[in-house]
């Protein structure tokens, strides 16, 4: 896979022939959420996409090369504010938490209105560094122009033993999915993960693809790709990807319906 290609089913954002606003791209989930961020907006600015990066929730900084931009509305900015190929636009700067704060969902609905970037790449989650977690009350904040989902999955937990110590929100995953400290996360597992309404994809718009993006794959040889593909038709999803975003390449299988 070369540096410009993006895993199907994302490469029909490439062309935004279907209406006039930016594609909205969420990324939820734990265990590498802000490095596929980061990955993919280089990724569509390679094949000459404008991308504005943000966040519902908090985030780290992007690196020094992109430009930044700090406001309470991204919308009421002209355009020639994202004039860059890639930039990143926040509501607030934490200095006690390293984080960036972002805006509502209803915001980045608004500014996705105001075409000003092809790609609008937004983070809407949090997972405190944890490789899974399950969503509480008030998340994963989601806007509801979001034209795709992306779940991201730390690896190095499937088929393993799983607990407080690697799911985040672990009193909240254990009653969802029945599974008790020391048990395995194994296919039957996910998939009721995925399934449940308050699970992995809890409050993603009926419109919106649904990718799930197992992060760091390579650590999990005992998972088996066509149990993988199974789940396509028991759960609906669009797609899986297998891979390892800081590793090249980053996505070394797709699997999809």
């Amino acid at each position: 896979m070369t540096q410009a290609n993006i895993p199907e089913p994302l490469t029909m954002f490439c062309d935004r022939t279907l209406n006039s606003s930016s594609v909205v791209i969420s990324l939820i989930g734990a265990g590498g959420k802000t490095s596929t961020l980061f990955w993919l907006a280089r990724q569509f600015s390679v094949l000459g996409k404008k991308v504005i990066i943000s966040t519902t929730t908090r985030m780290y900084l992007p690196d020094e090369n992109i430009p930044l931009l700090i406001c309470r509305d991204p919308a009421q900015l002209p355009a020639a504010a994202f004039a860059s190929p890639i930039c990143a636009c926040y509501a607030a700067w934490q200095a006690s938490s390293g984080k960036v704060r972002g805006f509502s969902p209803q915001q980045i609905d608004a500014l996705g209105e105001r075409d000003y970037a092809d790609i609008l790449l937004i983070e809407a989650d949090g997972s405190r560094g944890l490789p899974l977690k399950a969503p509480a009350l008030h998340e994963p904040c989601i806007p509801g122009s979001s034209r795709c989902v992306i779940a991201v999955t730390g690896g190095q937990v499937l088929a393993k033993p799983i607990g407080p110590d690697n799911v985040h929100r672990w009193s909240l995953f254990a009653s969802l999915t029945q599974i008790k400290p020391g048990d395995k996360a194994d296919i039957a597992l996910f998939e009721h993960f995925i399934r449940h309404p308050a699970g992995m994809f809890k409050n993603v718009p009926l419109h919106a693809q649904r990718i799930w993006l197992i992060n760091r794959f390579s650590q999990s040889e005992n998972f088996i790709t066509n149990q993988l593909s199974a789940l396509l038709l028991t759960t609906g999803l669009d797609a899986i990807w297998l891979g390892a975003v800081r590793e090249s390449p980053p996505i070394r299988k797709v699997l999809q319906r």
